[in-house]
């Protein structure tokens, strides 16, 4: 292969790269800085032998999720699993909603997934039965009775993220427990990488049969 041909490939190559190994879920604060406010999962919450069999003995409160993601667009699959509530309880992202009855086992049902952008991830609680609703944006505060629904847990590489709603806000009721989401972030699979590069060097070819 041309030497000038090849540079270009490999410079998109390593750009792809770059923005696999930099994107990732993070919680933030509503200045923008990292959350630092942990809660144990409650003891009364019904799937807390569950979230700590998949690892998750804590969550943090106050905050706000968001996606540091660099120049590769990826995906967010989203998966419901428990849910203890007398309220019809409604999660939405994008494309992929998840609408619960009320109580259900935990047990990983698909809801579906949504095209990923760098940013706050602009998801949604709603209580269905009594008209209230909640945002990420929202989530925020740590006082009792504030808007602090959602807990959220986040994986060492930051390709996981936990969300766990308690549709009364943070009151009696507060073992967030009423509906548990995972959300899972995910960039293009290596064979869809290789078509990329040899579409690059498809009009590598094109350009020098022009050129010729």
């Amino acid at each position: 292969m041309n030497r000038k041909h090849f540079a270009p490939l490999a410079a998109v190559s390593a750009l792809l790269l770059a923005g696999v190994a930099n994107a990732g879920f993070v919680i933030m604060d509503n200045g923008g800085a990292p959350l630092s406010t942990v809660s144990p999962i409650p003891n009364n919450n019904d799937f807390r032998t569950d979230l700590i069999a998949a690892g998750i003995g804590q969550f943090n409160q106050g905050g706000s999720l968001a996606l540091s993601a660099s120049s590769l667009p990826g995906v967010i699959d989203v998966t419901a699993f428990g849910s203890e509530a007398g309220f019809v309880n409604r999660f939405t992202l994008g494309a992929a909603s998840f609408t619960t009855p009320g109580s259900l086992s935990w047990s990983a049902r698909s809801a579906g997934s949504t095209a990923a952008s760098a940013g706050m991830v602009n998801f949604e609680f709603c209580a269905l039965t009594i008209s209230s609703c909640l945002n990420n944006a929202q989530n925020a505060d740590t006082g009792p009775g504030s808007f602090q629904s959602v807990g959220m847990w986040v994986s060492a590489d930051g390709n996981t993220a936990w969300l766990l709603w308690d549709d009364s806000g943070s009151d009696i009721d507060d073992n967030h427990d009423d509906l548990i989401i995972r959300l899972t972030y995910r960039v293009p699979e290596p064979a869809t990488l290789g078509l990329l590069g040899l579409g690059l060097l498809g009009v590598g070819a094109i350009r020098r049969k022009r050129t010729a």
